[in-house]
């Protein structure tokens, strides 16, 4: 295979899911070509995700370095480079256009529009072959950054992809039908004032509904850990089966076959989209001015998925009004009830 395809998604996980089936069409066209996607020291470990014959995997920095810079203009000049995919917008990035103009590589880019800059500038833009534009600074509905990348290589398919379940023998039991998960995220949970009490008055709650639940946190947070694994044990609670600092292949597969998943936003939520399993996103935001509520609007339809069985919600400091939300979600709402 002496032409290639090079994809650029070295970012942060939820980025990446977000472009998931992007990544993956441009794979499925291309089977015959020997595809090369960089990734970040942050998102590497997802590189499950893209388990191909003819698809390699390069790690360099979420902010290219110089170092990175050297090796990746040596890697476009030692290759047949047919077509590039610029699915992280890194300033950098645009201007192999421009380095690598004489070898007529077709590139293709999310650009970023902002009320102070643009990104690219008009300039190197021209240099692309083809473009979408993420207009930040707008502030009308927009696509989200997944329509985006789907436009980009002309496709508004909905790929369906399966994740099978964990093969491990203590939750081989575990299905769509009989466990809710929810993910703690200290600091998220911190913004709004709360912690390990208000997520024990949520657990309680589900408790109380008759269904499994299954509880995952951040990873390398020992501290954490530890209180949640001397709380939540098979002794102590038959109710809640917790996974202390999971793989991020077992966490994925273990989103994919719960029947719901309750998470603040981020890359729990969008591991969950994507799968297509029922989400209760707890959207964090905080409104002190018109420029906070577009500014938040527009994040919103970035990255919230606009899908049939995905609900979110606005959490409260008053947690109690959160937790009433979820149950009337969970009993009486038009998306994900049950």
């Amino acid at each position: 295979m002496n032409e290639k395809i090079i994809i650029f998604k070295n970012d942060k996980i939820g980025d990446l899911i977000h472009a998931y089936n992007a990544i993956q069409d441009v794979i499925n066209k291309n089977i015959n070509k020997e595809i090369f996607i960089f990734l970040s020291q942050y998102n590497s470990e997802m590189k499950f995700l893209f388990k191909s014959k003819n698809v390699n995997f390069k790690v360099i920095s979420e902010k290219i370095n110089i170092k990175d810079k050297i090796k990746l203009i040596f890697f476009f000049l030692k290759n047949n480079i047919k077509e590039t995919y610029i699915f992280k917008p890194s300033n950098f990035l645009f201007f192999l256009p421009f380095i690598f103009y004489f070898k007529r590589i077709k590139f293709f880019a999310i650009c970023i529009n902002n009320l102070n800059y643009k990104r690219p500038s008009l300039f190197l833009r021209k240099l692309l072959n083809k473009l979408v534009i993420n207009d930040r600074g707008s502030k009308k509905i927009r696509k989200s950054i997944h329509e985006l990348h789907m436009n980009l290589i002309n496709d508004n398919s909905d790929i369906n992809h399966k994740f099978g379940i964990l093969e491990k023998k203590d939750i081989t039991k575990l299905n769509k039908e009989n466990y809710i998960l929810i993910h703690y995220n200290k600091f998220k949970f911190a913004k709004l004032n709360l912690g390990l009490n208000d997520l024990e008055i949520l657990i309680n709650m589900l408790k109380k509904m008759g269904k499994k639940i299954v509880l995952t946190n951040d990873l390398n947070d020992n501290f954490t850990n530890n209180l949640l694994l001397k709380k939540y044990n098979s002794e102590n609670d038959k109710f809640v089966d917790y996974y202390p600092n999971i793989k991020a292949e077992d966490l994925f597969k273990l989103i994919g076959n719960a029947m719901i998943v309750i998470s603040f936003h981020g890359t729990i939520t969008s591991m969950a989209a994507i799968q297509k399993t029922k989400v209760i996103d707890l959207f964090n935001c905080k409104i002190n001015s018109v420029e906070d509520f577009y500014k938040y609007k527009n994040a919103f339809h970035e990255f919230v998925p606009k899908q049939k069985n995905y609900e979110f919600i606005i959490p409260k400091k008053n947690f109690s009004i959160t937790i009433n939300r979820i149950e009337n979600l969970l009993t009486n709402g038009r998306k994900i009830n049950y």
